[in-house]
């Protein structure tokens, strides 16, 4: 398994499928939205029926983060083992 570290998450939805696209960007000053130049590292395409699926899981995976972060007062250290 790969594991890549992205702070920039651009996405495109037509009616037959979901494009994710993530990297990196390091800029003097930070931008907002998808900055010039910036060229994705990984790009991930789903088929639209996946949608759903994936809106749980990233719900879920908020509600847990929201749940630390009152219990800790702070976001948890570390990455994702």
């Amino acid at each position: 398994m790969q594991t890549l570290y992205a702070n920039v998450v651009n996405f495109k939805v037509t009616p037959a499928e979901i494009v994710l696209e993530f990297g990196n960007n390091f800029p003097e000053r930070p931008t907002v939205g998808v900055p010039p130049g910036y060229q994705p590292d990984i790009r991930i395409v789903l088929a639209a029926p996946a949608l759903p699926g994936l809106a749980a899981a990233f719900q879920q995976a908020a509600n847990q983060q929201a749940a630390q972060v009152k219990m800790h007062g702070t976001p948890p250290a570390g990455g994702v083992n």
